[in-house]
């Protein structure tokens, strides 16, 4: 694929001394303006406060830095004058009025110092009770108000936060850029979980960005299409994150980070969308590390753009504006809450994912992989033994029928093989089959997938499977599950008040987050102190388990992910 580069504020190369001049540039302090306009911050912003600690007397300036031409004005974090958050920070224009459902556009710089010591509102989404968090808490026995909500949403929401521990330094650090999960229907930049002080403390500059959710981020409509001059819709979601990816190969040096070592990691929908964006060729240079943390099924995504633009179709259709002259001047005018109401009544298997559109997308992730035409990348990729116990909620109602059923819909002639493979008997049984196959279904076999393709083209690959539960009643019933690892990589447990926990999980913690930190500054997980992790491959099939001791196996899901391989190269040839 054809490498892209883009202008960095510095020259990008790995530990390239920074010339003093450059040095007072990056450390220059500015005076101290209120914003015109401020914004609400989300209540992960309390938490981020306590983070600051900053020993510096009440008279010392705050650390700025200058990006896409605004001057900024951050905190310092610890005590030391290199350790510094920003946060609230522009990276696209805001798409509201006639930007909804535009790719994302450059800013206007703001004139003046721009304080970015608040989180942005996350992107319009639900902010109700966090239903997923909130089961974890109860079968815990835990007190559920405990758990965060997002409490600040708003369509203008493109901003991103980065937490540095080399501001000014005379060598660049690797930068890791965090993709949150939701669904891509929910999620934000702010939770208190990716809070990215312990992470960057570790060396290494963290972002987390915001990006469009749901029907701001995935709709698609014929006149949409028409519209673009790429003949594309519905893909905002990814638009944004490859924008924000473009904002730090321009600025992230300006806080430290290397522009030449940038990783993407994400959890669920955000690893997921990192399986798109290996795929895309915009993302292209962008990045130069990946970990896909607890996902796989968007290599199994075939949704065309046709099929999206019904999906919006039907979306126009209950607002009552197909028969408008002007049909997006109509829902541009709609309300947040009322487009938001609308698209989750329809109800339609993909609602939520990209679309081929061929231009983000040029084909299905799974055939341009099994092309070997995706993004050559260095990856750590992995799942969670029992991701299915804390998604079951969404299908309470699992019963020998229903369970037989969704086999045969979804595998076809090959039902038969799957149902010897996970055997049910009564109902009770049906529950656990179900955790299994679809924790199989959903992640570790198409990461498995992936893991196999990129393999095969020379990519160094690193699998793991995470396998620690919580030790607290209640633990056995949920497993090692969805979203267990994510407090871990971030080294953020105590965060997680509602998940009892071990003093080795501290240890653990400390190991998976290193890893990541030693992935990112090198492209590889290995070395110093940490367990001898084995390259990956089509033959071995080694991996990691991360569990209640850290050992090297091989063999993912041997014997049950040979049906899916099989599916999946059936939709590649019969075109989905």
């Amino acid at each position: 694929m054809r490498r892209r580069r883009l202008q960095s504020t510095a020259t990008a190369v790995p530990g390239r001394r920074i010339t003093a001049a450059e040095s007072t540039r990056l450390r220059r302090p500015r005076p101290f303006l209120r914003r015109a306009l401020g914004r609400l911050a989300v209540t992960a912003s309390v938490l981020v406060i306590g983070f600051l600690a900053c020993s510096h007397p009440a008279t010392h300036e705050p650390p700025t830095v200058e990006a896409d031409g605004e001057h900024l004005a951050g905190a310092y974090v610890g005590d030391g004058s290199t350790k510094a958050v920003f946060l609230g920070i522009p990276y696209a224009a805001p798409p509201v009025g006639d930007r909804r459902w535009k790719p994302p556009a450059p800013i206007t710089p703001r004139q003046g110092v721009q304080p970015a010591t608040e989180f942005a509102p996350a992107c319009v989404q639900g902010t109700n009770e966090n239903s997923f968090l909130s089961y974890i808490a109860r079968t815990l026995g835990q007190d559920p108000s405990r758990v965060p909500v997002v409490s600040s949403v708003s369509e203008d929401c493109l901003y991103l936060n980065v937490w540095t521990p080399n501001l000014g330094g005379e060598e660049f650090a690797p930068v890791m850029v965090w993709i949150h999960g939701g669904a891509n229907v929910a999620g934000s930049a702010s939770g208190p979980i990716h809070n990215g002080a312990n992470l960057a403390s570790k060396g290494v500059v963290v972002v987390t960005i915001n990006y469009r959710l749901n029907v701001f981020g995935l709709f698609a409509h014929p006149a949409l299409t028409a519209e673009s001059e790429h003949g594309s819709s519905g893909n905002y979601t990814l638009l944004d994150q490859i924008a924000a990816l473009e904002w730090v190969q321009r600025n992230i040096a300006s806080f430290g980070g290397d522009p030449d070592r940038v990783t993407v990691f994400g959890e669920s929908a955000g690893g997921a969308d990192i399986n798109y964006l290996l795929t895309s060729p915009l993302a292209d240079g962008l990045f130069h590390r990946a970990v896909i943390e607890s996902v796989g099924f968007a290599v199994a995504n075939f949704r065309s753009l046709g099929e999206a633009e019904a999906v919006g179709e039907s979306v126009a259709e209950a607002l009552g504006v197909t028969g408008s002259e002007d049909v997006l001047a109509a829902m541009r005018a709609l309300s947040p809450d009322e487009l938001l109401r609308t698209w989750f009544s329809i109800k339609r298997i993909g609602i939520s994912n990209p679309n081929v559109d061929g231009w983000v997308l040029p084909d299905a992730p799974a055939r341009i992989l099994d092309r070997g035409e995706h993004i050559r990348v260095p990856l750590i990729i992995g799942f969670n033994t029992d991701e299915w116990t804390t998604l079951r909620q969404y299908w309470p109602n699992v019963t020998v029928d229903a369970f037989s059923q969704w086999l045969r819909t979804i595998d076809g002639p090959l039902a038969e093989r799957v149902i010897e493979l996970y055997p049910v008997a009564t109902d009770a049984e049906a529950v656990p089959a179900s955790d299994r196959l679809q924790t199989d279904w959903y992640f570790a076999c198409p990461s498995k997938f992936t893991a196999n393709r990129m393999a095969r083209a020379g990519d160094p690959v690193h699998f793991y499977e995470f396998s620690r539960t919580v030790k607290a009643p209640g633990g056995d019933l949920l497993g090692a599950y969805h979203a267990a690892e994510v407090p871990f990589v971030w080294d953020n447990l105590a965060v997680e008040t509602w998940a009892p926990r071990q003093p080795y999980d501290q240890e653990l913690a400390d190991t998976i987050s290193a890893a990541w930190v030693r992935f990112a500054a090198t492209g590889d997980p290995n070395g110093g102190d940490l367990p001898a992790w084995p390259l990956y491959d089509g033959d071995e099939e080694g991996f990691l388990q991360f569990g209640d001791t850290v050992t090297a196996g091989s063999g993912v899901r041997a014997g049950y992910c040979e049906i899916f391989e099989e599916l999946l190269a059936k939709w590649m040839a019969g075109g989905g």
